[in-house]
């Protein structure tokens, strides 16, 4: 139950409204199968005025002397079915009737003062109500009924009982004709209040769907350098304090998140202009040995840098997104690295519908990463190789190369910064890389909601995709 309810909310909230319908039903049914006790209790109550009326009713007394030497003379005359009644043990009936000196003066039978021994010592002045049960048990109990009847000569005690069994058939008979029916009814009630408790409970953590995808999208646009935080507009009292917690770990985000940017910007920064000076002054010396490893170094520090910066002012300065032709800028961004690939010994062939595939872009930043891409294929491909540029209907930018691939358990990762495919001996990428061309295209395509991909290319090479939202 713990891990239902940890794992989903509804489901916590769902069963508990289960549980507590469930002990309401209990409690209703308890309610009802104690009110039936009590009505049958009445109803024995009732009949046994009705008995004692009877025989006090029915009584003839005659008194013969005075004062203490009086003699009460008593005939109960019942109707000959009540008499009966009386007569047959099993009905369940019995009475007994005696004077205030506790002499019986008539009986149902000659057992009658065994049964009613409980009330014998009774002298109450108002009818009054008792039981065997405490003797006899419950199952065999009598309800009794001790009657007081005032005469000239003393008052009498008329004392009559019906056995529990009286009550038990009236109670089973209620029970038995009520309680299917009842079953019958809040079976069906208790489904469809808890379906009913499913889609209310359902329906009033909509809000809380809604403040999620709000949420998200708000770490969204901070993550991609803009200000955001979640409003309290028709947020729920009890949700507040998160939101307000998530509201401040956004803003210690974007502030640290600004200081890293501005960091690596002004690292970047700072690093350019001595960079620049340490490659003219080895322009200007005469060659020595490892001259050559020098600048290639250099020149690999610079491309490092220039990296940096980008990507620090990419991260800075978010994507301006508009209606462009996918295929116009991808086409002049190929045209322009025509000699590159003709220095390199690559053939660069580009393919494109004649029709304008409108996709929302920032055109510098999509000139960026194919032109970072495009540049990749040139320099990993082999002398003589072809690498091929396509945009299709759909608005995706294929770059197929020839060059050594990537295996498939390093293309999850060339993406990441800092990532530079293999590298030689010495710890170097083979191909002079930096490893943040990549990352800046998988940050251009993040901020223009689309994806970068790598695939291997049937017959060698790769296959990198940026797939952009029309």
């Amino acid at each position: 139950m713990k891990t239902a309810m940890g794992d989903s909310l509804l489901g916590g909230l769902v069963l508990r409204l289960a549980v507590v319908l469930a002990v309401v039903m209990g409690v209703v049914f308890w309610q009802i199968e104690r009110t039936l006790d009590r009505t049958g209790d009445m109803a024995q109550d009732e009949l046994l005025r009705r008995q004692a009326a009877e025989i006090v009713n029915s009584l003839s007394i005659s008194t013969s002397g005075r004062g203490k030497n009086a003699v009460n003379k008593l005939r109960v005359n019942l109707s000959p079915q009540s008499a009966a009644a009386y007569l047959e043990r099993g009905q369940g009936y019995v009475y007994y009737v005696q004077d205030s000196n506790g002499q019986m003066l008539a009986q149902s039978d000659p057992l009658a003062s065994v049964w009613v021994q409980p009330a014998l010592s009774a002298r109450p002045t108002v009818p009054t109500m008792l039981s065997t049960e405490a003797r006899d048990g419950e199952s065999s109990a009598l309800f009794l009924l001790v009657q007081p009847v005032m005469i000239p000569g003393g008052p009498l005690y008329v004392i009559v009982g019906q056995y529990r069994t009286i009550d038990d058939m009236l109670l089973q008979s209620a029970k038995s004709g009520l309680m299917p029916g009842l079953l019958m009814v809040l079976g069906p009630l208790f489904i469809v209040a808890l379906l009913a408790a499913v889609a209310l409970v359902r329906q009033g953590l909509s809000p809380l769907r809604q403040l999620a995808k709000t949420m998200g999208q708000v770490g969204k646009q901070v993550r991609m350098g803009h200000e955001g935080k979640v409003g309290m507009e028709n947020v729920p009292r009890e949700v507040r304090p998160v939101v307000n917690a998530f509201n401040e770990v956004l803003a210690d985000f974007e502030k640290s998140l600004t200081a890293q940017q501005a960091l690596t910007a002004d690292t970047a920064h700072q690093l350019k202009t001595p960079l620049a000076v340490m490659q003219a002054r080895l322009e200007q010396l005469e060659d020595f040995k490892g001259r050559k490893e020098l600048e290639r170094d250099v020149l690999r520090m610079n491309r490092l840098v220039r990296q940096l910066l980008h990507y620090a002012v990419l991260s800075q300065h978010p994507a301006s997104l508009s209606k462009q032709d996918l295929v116009a800028e991808v086409r002049d961004v190929v045209g322009g690295m025509v000699p590159l690939a003709r220095q390199a010994g690559v053939d660069l062939r580009f393919m494109a519908p004649d029709s304008p595939v409108m996709v929302d872009m920032d055109p510098l930043q999509v000139a960026e990463a194919v032109g970072n891409l495009v540049d990749n294929a040139i320099r990993h491909s082999p002398k003589k190789g072809i690498v091929e540029v396509e945009v299709d209907e759909a608005g995706t930018v294929q770059v197929r190369d020839r060059g050594p691939g990537i295996p498939v358990a390093e293309q999850a990762m060339v993406f990441t910064r800092f990532w530079q495919g293999p590298t030689n001996q010495s710890g170097e990428s083979a191909h002079g890389g930096a490893g943040l061309g990549l990352a800046v295209v998988a940050e251009i395509m993040r901020q223009h909601n689309g994806k970068a991909d790598v695939s291997a290319r049937d017959g060698g090479g790769s296959v990198f995709s940026l797939a952009f939202s029309k």
